[in-house]
């Protein structure tokens, strides 16, 4: 068995590296994605809250993350009660009237995000050469 042709693989240490930039590139990307999404449904958010102040409008926020959230931030404290009821004749709903609703329907928004960014930093990663 002296004749057995010798086989040698390249490319494993760069394989390896490129793998590890890519997951980077695509979880900073999504970040980046997600974070306009949340921005976006933020705004819906607002826009569906009501207003006599507008303070609990101007409440509603995107948590950088990771994870990103869209949320009240919590410098109003009747902001629950007026989106969730459960008191004072408003019948408590747990999905709430503006925000649960709001970012549910924001899940294509996200979906289209998470597959942007991916299908971006795949087609433009640039794979280190096998020495």
């Amino acid at each position: 068995m002296a004749d057995e042709p010798a086989i040698r693989v390249r490319g494993w240490p760069e394989l390896a590296d490129g793998t590890a930039q890519l997951a980077k590139n695509i979880d900073a990307e999504t970040q980046q994605q997600f974070r306009a999404a949340a921005e976006t449904t933020a705004s819906r958010v607002r826009g569906g809250v009501p207003a006599v102040s507008g303070a609990m409008r101007s409440d509603v926020g995107v948590e950088p993350g990771p994870p990103v959230g869209v949320g009240y931030r919590g410098g109003v404290p009747y902001a629950g009660w007026v989106d969730f009821g459960g008191g004072h004749g408003r019948p408590y709903l747990a999905g709430g009237r503006y925000l649960f609703p709001t970012v549910r329907q924001a899940e294509p928004l996200v979906v289209a995000a998470a597959q942007h960014a991916t299908t971006t930093e795949v087609k433009d990663m640039r794979w280190p050469t096998p020495s």
